[in-house]
């Protein structure tokens, strides 16, 4: 009776240590979520590389106020200026008879025009299937890793933020397991409610 007695004291100690000790431990996924559904207006810059067999890269400058957002691209040199107004009901093109093609699937958040807006979205309201610490860009980063389906595809939006601020610091999209683009992000501001 005795044994039995000091193996459940043992047992239980065992438990309330290891249940202590993952306090620490707990993923961000509320904080990071809180914070990016708190926005209510931002801009940040985004350096886009869409990768579909032909490699193109954006320089896109992205502001939302709301549920509403402005893309505008930087560069290349010859489509600068085009910008997008992507709302709830899809996403504009606005500048005289540019068109931006991206030669990608039109999948809402995996094109460049609005792979920040649906990254956005994403960090506000999903739950990442995988979380971690790392180094990327010189940062201190949380890495989150979010697995969805897309327009009926495997879909996978990979984010880095910055430790300390919870900016955004790098992403990659995945379509059906290929990454089909990568962005590095700067100059990231925002107001909250």
């Amino acid at each position: 009776m005795v044994k039995q007695k000091k193996r459940i004291g043992v047992f239980l100690w065992v438990l309330f240590f290891a249940l202590g000790g993952c306090k620490g431990q707990e993923g961000p996924q509320q904080k990071v979520s809180e914070y990016y559904s708190s926005l209510t207006q931002g801009s940040v810059g985004a350096t886009v590389t869409a990768d579909s067999g032909v490699i193109m890269e954006y320089e896109l400058s992205v502001s939302w106020e709301g549920e509403d957002s402005q893309c505008t691209v930087v560069s290349p040199e010859e489509i600068a200026g085009v910008s997008c107004h992507i709302s709830q009901g899809g996403a504009t093109l606005q500048f005289e008879d540019v068109q931006l093609d991206t030669l990608l699937a039109p999948i809402r958040g995996f094109t460049p025009v609005d792979c920040t807006d649906g990254l956005l979205s994403t960090l506000a309201g999903a739950a990442p299937t995988q979380w971690g610490r790392e180094k990327k860009e010189g940062q201190e980063c949380i890495s989150l890793t979010y697995e969805m389906e897309a327009d009926g595809k495997e879909a996978v939006k990979q984010v880095w933020l910055r430790e300390d601020t919870l900016e955004p610091v790098c992403a990659r999209w995945f379509l059906e397991g290929d990454q089909i683009m990568h962005a590095v992000f700067s100059g990231f501001s925002a107001m909250k409610e």
